[in-house]
C-alpha cells in the first residue's frame, strides 16, 4: 500500500494527515528482438478516500525509449489519450478538471529526460484506475558485443535526503525474447525462470510472484556466436540497419597515427555511495585502472561530492612510481564521505584546465549520481568535446541513466552500468580502457540505395569501435515504394566500405511501426542535444562601436532563441507525426462526465518507488514517506538538513543472502542453459 503524506497547520504546529493510494498491481510485458525491445506497463491504482483525488506521480523511463501510446482504464471504461503540443495538452487537462470532467495527462520532463510524469484527475472514491503506457527502445551491446542488455527501469534514484523513505510495488513481469541468434539468458537483478516451450520465442518471469521493485529489471541476452556484423530491417515507412564492426573492419579503416593520452578519473564520493558496496566497487574499478596505465602518460584522480578534491594540484602529473603510489594509497582510502552529488564543478575545473598541446584527454567517470542540472552538465561537457572522451561508469541499481548515457553521447565516449554486488569489475575495466586506448571509427556516412529519397538518421552518426553497434534509420518519404533484389544499403568510412546489407528475398513488409518510431526518436534526441552552430548571433549588422555592445549582446541572445525555437518547433513536428512522446509535447485523454464537479477533489501526489539502495539512507521512521513532488523539489534546492548521512555496512549475513541469491541464479541458468557447466560450491 502506498502511503501519502499531507502536512497541514494547527494551532502553530505541524500534523500529520495520512492519505492511502493503493498500489495494486505493477504489470511489465516486454517483446525483445536483436535491436529493441517492445515494452508495457500497467500499474492499478485505487482511491480508498471518501472525496475525489488529483494523484500524480513520476517514473523513470530510458531517455530514447519512445513512448507510442497512454491509456487508462476506469471502471471497464478506456480513455485513449491523444498526443499534442505540451502547453495545449496541459490547458486541456486544466479546463477538464475545471469543468467536472476527469483528465489523465502524461508528460516527459524537461529537465531530467528520463522521469516522466501522470497526472490523473478528478479519481473517484471506492475506484480502481488502471494506467497503460507502451513504448518502443533500442538495446546496448554490452561485454565486448557479446550481450544484449534488456534494461527497464523501475526506480528513481532521490536527491540525497535523510528524512524520507520509500515504498515498495506487487509485481510481475513477462518477456518474449525471439530464439534467432540466442545463446543464454539470464538476470542481474531478480531470479527469473525460463520457458522454452514455445517454437519462436523465448518466455521469461519472475520466479517469485508478487516480486517488490526495489530495483531496475536487467535482462542479459547473449548473443550466439558467428552472427551477421549487419542487419536490415524493413517497415512501410522505415529501414534500419545495424552494424558491428570486426577488429578487420576497423583496420582497414582506422587512422594509424599515435596520440598521446592523459587520464582523468573522477569519483563520486558522495554519501549515497556508501551503499550496495558502490564505494568498494569505485575502488575496486580506480586500483584496477592504476594498474593498467601505460606508464610515462599522464593522469589526476579527482573526487567529488558536495565539493571537489584532485590529488595533485597541477592539472596533470606523470604516472611513475612515486605518484602511483600516492594514487593507490587515496584509492585505499577513499570514502563516500562528500556529501551530495554536484558534478558540475569538478568539469568546470577541467575546462578551465585543457589538455597540454598534442594531448587527448580521456575521463573516466564512476558515479551512481542523479543529479538535477543534467542538461548543464552534458552542455559544458560538450564544448569540450573536440579534445575530450568521457567514458561513464554507472554504479548501483538506479544511477541517471540519461546522465550516464548523454556523457558518453555528447563526447563520443562510451557508458557501461556495473549491476550492484558485482564480483568482479575487470570486464568492464578492460572494456572502457581499451576504448579509450582506441582510436574509433569516425566519418561514417550510409548510402541508402532504396530508389527514393529518404531522412538519414541520425544526421551526425557518432564513432563507432570494434565489436560495438551503430544504428542507422530511414525515414521514407514515398511509402508506396516496393523493395526488390536491388535494394541495399551500404555504409562507409571516408572511402572504405565497412559493409553492405542486400535484400536477398522478396520481403513481406512490416505493417508496424516500431522502426519509423525508433527513427524519428533518434532523431529528436539528436536534435535535443545538438550544439547552436557558432556562427548564430555573431554576424550581426549594426554599429561596432563599444557604446554599442549591449544592443549588439541583445540581438545576439535573440538570434540563438530563435534558432532553439526552431530546433524546437522541429522536435514538436516529428513528436506529433510519428505519435511519441517529446520534452515538448504530452498525452492528453478527457473521459467526459455529466452532472459531475470536481470541488471537493484535493490533490494526492504518489511516493515514487526508490531504489534498494536509497533506502538504506533512510532513518526508521516509517510513518514518512518520499513524494514526487519532493523529488521534484530537491532537484533545485537541498537544504544542509536533507544532506544525506552515512549508510549502515551491510552485515555478514546480509552478504551472504547477496552472494546466495547470485549462486542461484547462476544456478538457474546453468540448469537451464549450459548443463555442462559444474555448479558453483555452496556456501
Amino acid at each position: 500500500m502506498l502511503r501519502i503524506q499531507q502536512n497541514t497547520r494547527t494551532a502553530g504546529e505541524n500534523t500529520q494527515q495520512k492519505q492511502y493510494v493503493p498500489l495494486k498491481s505493477v504489470n511489465v510485458e516486454a517483446t525483445v528482438r536483436s535491436f529493441a525491445a517492445d515494452v508495457t506497463i500497467t500499474q492499478v491504482f485505487r482511491n480508498d478516500e471518501t472525496v475525489p483525488i488529483e494523484a500524480v506521480y513520476c517514473f523513470p523511463m530510458e531517455e530514447q525509449a519512445a513512448v507510442y501510446e497512454f491509456r487508462a482504464l476506469i471502471d471497464n471504461r478506456e480513455i485513449n489519450a491523444i498526443l499534442k503540443e505540451k502547453k495545449e495538452a496541459r490547458e486541456e487537462y486544466y479546463h477538464a478538471l475545471q469543468q467536472g470532467h476527469g483528465a489523465y495527462l502524461l508528460e516527459q520532463d524537461e529537465n531530467s529526460p528520463d522521469n516522466f510524469t501522470i497526472n490523473v484527475g478528478a479519481l473517484l472514491p471506492a475506484t480502481d484506475c488502471k494506467i497503460i503506457i507502451s513504448y518502443v527502445s533500442e538495446l546496448d551491446l554490452v561485454e565486448n558485443g557479446t550481450k544484449i542488455r534488456v534494461v527497464i527501469p523501475t526506480s528513481i534514484a532521490p536527491r540525497y535526503s535523510s528524512s524520507k523513505s520509500g515504498i515498495t510495488s506487487p509485481a510481475c513481469t513477462n518477456a518474449k525474447v525471439d530464439k534467432v541468434g540466442i545463446a543464454r539468458i539470464s538476470s542481474l537483478s531478480h531470479p527469473i525462470q525460463i520457458d522454452f516451450s514455445p517454437a519462436d520465442a523465448y518466455v521469461i518471469e519472475f520466479s517469485q510472484r508478487d516480486t517488490h521493485l526495489d530495483r531496475d529489471i536487467i535482462l542479459d541476452i547473449e548473443l550466439a556466436k558467428g552472427r551477421p556484423s549487419t542487419i536490415l530491417a524493413i517497415e512501410q515507412e522505415a529501414v534500419m540497419v545495424s552494424f558491428s564492426p570486426t577488429e578487420q573492419d576497423c583496420r582497414l579503416a582506422l587512422n594509424k597515427t599515435d596520440i598521446n593520452n592523459e587520464f582523468m578519473f573522477i569519483v563520486d564520493c558522495s554519501g549515497s555511495m556508501d551503499g550496495e558496496s558502490k564505494i568498494e566497487c569505485a575502488r575496486q574499478t580506480l586500483e584496477l585502472f592504476l594498474k593498467s596505465l601505460p606508464v610515462g602518460c599522464q593522469f589526476n584522480i579527482i573526487r567529488f561530492g558536495s565539493e571537489y578534491k584532485t590529488l595533485f594540484n597541477d592539472t596533470t602529473a606523470v604516472f611513475n612510481e612515486e605518484n602511483a603510489q600516492k594514487a593507490q594509497q587515496l584509492t585505499k582510502n577513499m570514502k563516500a564521505d562528500l556529501g551530495g552529488t554536484e558534478l558540475m564543478k569538478p568539469f568546470q575545473w577541467l575546462e578551465e584546465h585543457s589538455p597540454v598541446q598534442g594531448y587527448a584527454r580521456q575521463i573516466f567517470l564512476l558515479t551512481d549520481g542523479e543529479i538535477s542540472n543534467v542538461n548543464e552538465v552534458l552542455h559544458l561537457c560538450r564544448s569540450m568535446s573536440t579534445s575530450t572522451r568521457i567514458f561513464s561508469f554507472g554504479l548501483g541499481s538506479s544511477p541517471s541513466r540519461s546522465l550516464v548515457k548523454g556523457l558518453a553521447r555528447t563526447t563520443n565516449g562510451r557508458f557501461v552500468f556495473i549491476p550492484p554486488n558485482t564480483i568482479s569489475v575487470d570486464a568492464f575495466v578492460t572494456e572502457q580502457l581499451r576504448k579509450a586506448l582506441q582510436p574509433c571509427i569516425t566519418n561514417i556516412q550510409v548510402k541508402w540505395n532504396l530508389a527514393t529519397a529518404v531522412t538519414s538518421v541520425p544526421i551526425n552518426i557518432p564513432p563507432v569501435y570494434i565489436n560495438d553497434r551503430i544504428i542507422v534509420y530511414a525515414l521514407i518519404n514515398d511509402v508506396s515504394i516496393t523493395f526488390d533484389h536491388e535494394t541495399n544499403v551500404e555504409l562507409y568510412a571516408d572511402q572504405t566500405c565497412l559493409g553492405r546489407v542486400q535484400v536477398d528475398r522478396i520481403l513481406s513488409v512490416s505493417n508496424g511501426r516500431n522502426i519509423s518510431r525508433l527513427a524519428a526518436k533518434a532523431l529528436i534526441l539528436e536534435l535535443q542535444h545538438s550544439k547552436i552552430p557558432s556562427w548564430v548571433g555573431q554576424n550581426i549588422a549594426g554599429s561596432k562601436q563599444t557604446r554599442f555592445q549591449e544592443q549588439n549582446q541583445q540581438q545576439q541572445i535573440i538570434e540563438i532563441d530563435n534558432e532553439k525555437e526552431k530546433t524546437k518547433k522541429h522536435i514538436i513536428e516529428l513528436s506529433l507525426k510519428h505519435n511519441i512522446l517529446s520534452p515538448h509535447t504530452a498525452f492528453v485523454g478527457i473521459e467526459k462526465c455529466v452532472n459531475s464537479t470536481n470541488v471537493d477533489m484535493v490533490l494526492r501526489e504518489i511516493p515514487i518507488q526508490m531504489s534498494a539502495d536509497n533506502q538504506q539512507l533512510m532513518p526508521p521512521q516509517p510513518q514518512i514517506i518520499c513524494s514526487s513532488a519532493q523529488i521534484k523539489a530537491a532537484r533545485y534546492m537541498i537544504p544542509p538538513e536533507m544532506m544525506c548521512q552515512p549508510r549502515r555496512r551491510p552485515t555478514v549475513i546480509e552478504n551472504a543472502k547477496s552472494m546466495a541469491r547470485s549462486y542461484e541464479e547462476f544456478n538457474i541458468r546453468s540448469r537451464y542453459l549450459t548443463p555442462a557447466i559444474a555448479f558453483p560450491r555452496q556456501i
